[in-house]
């Protein structure tokens, strides 16, 4: 949990989840162990809003697919 209480810091310098519409609203993928952290940047409070955390071996596009973003 460490390095998801450290996304406040430079939360740009992790890659765009590079998928459909998910790349273009500027979702962020943070791996963590066996885990992705999935967030998106807000700058203008200078946050970001944790959209998904989940087991790495699932089928991501699946799981993000059934989110209403």
């Amino acid at each position: 949990m460490d390095a998801i209480a450290k996304l406040n810091q430079m939360p740009l310098r992790h890659p765009l989840y590079g998928k459909g519409k998910w790349e273009n609203i500027g979702l962020r993928v943070l791996p963590v162990d066996n885990y992705l952290t999935f967030y998106l940047p807000v700058e203008s409070r200078k946050t970001v809003a944790v959209i998904r955390i989940m087991y790495g071996g699932r089928n991501v596009d699946e799981q993000l697919n059934r989110l209403d973003v």
